[in-house]
């Protein structure tokens, strides 16, 4: 169920409960770093993928020009190829080590249940695939808030994000304001 949680700056931050395919890995200092002084590997790939599939190929002069039949064949054309392409990253060997797990999800962070020994104050890695299309997968850097001991020897991580990029906090914000959208439309159809 979405809800909101007033932040410090007056806005609302909107929290979301979902299953996604995700990863954590604890970071020394010295790695946390490292990492965060560059953008990672898949928010590049992802960016470049997002612009290339995103590109409007009817944009301009020439789709206004194109015949009404020519255009939907290349509609159609266009909607196969990015479902290729979202087929592809789906299947891909190196998203293995990704298993779905709960999260609670907001663009300043996220809350999971890890086996990872977290303590405040410990930075990570959070790789995550976001069910979009194109799938986006993100390695997003952040810094435990709070840790929460759970019965079975797990714990519930409190994660703040650091965003090395536009594009990462942008993937975010938008799959958040999705998620939140469809489910107030689910809690609406069942009233």
């Amino acid at each position: 169920m979405p809800n909101a949680a007033k932040m410090d700056q007056g806005r609302q931050d909107f929290r979301i409960d979902d299953v996604i395919p995700l990863s954590d890995e604890k970071l020394t200092p010295e790695e946390f770093a490292l990492c965060r002084s560059s953008v990672g590997i898949r928010s590049r790939q992802n960016s470049m993928l997002r612009q290339m599939v995103g590109r409007d190929i009817f944009a301009g002069d020439a789709g206004e020009a194109a015949s009404p039949e020519l255009v939907k064949g290349l509609e159609a054309l266009d909607a196969k190829l990015n479902y290729l392409i979202g087929v592809n990253m789906l299947n891909d060997a190196n998203h293995s080590h990704l298993k779905e797990r709960p999260i609670n999800l907001s663009v300043t962070g996220a809350s999971f249940v890890s086996r990872e020994d977290y303590r405040s104050g410990d930075a990570m890695r959070l790789t995550m695939m976001l069910p979009a299309f194109p799938p986006t997968i993100l390695e997003l850097l952040g810094t435990v808030k709070r840790v929460e001991k759970q019965g079975d020897g797990r714990v519930r991580v409190a994660l703040r994000f650091v965003y090395r990029c536009d594009d990462e906090e942008d993937s975010v914000v938008k799959y958040v304001f999705r998620r939140h959208r469809e489910m107030i439309r689910a809690e609406s159809h069942r009233d």
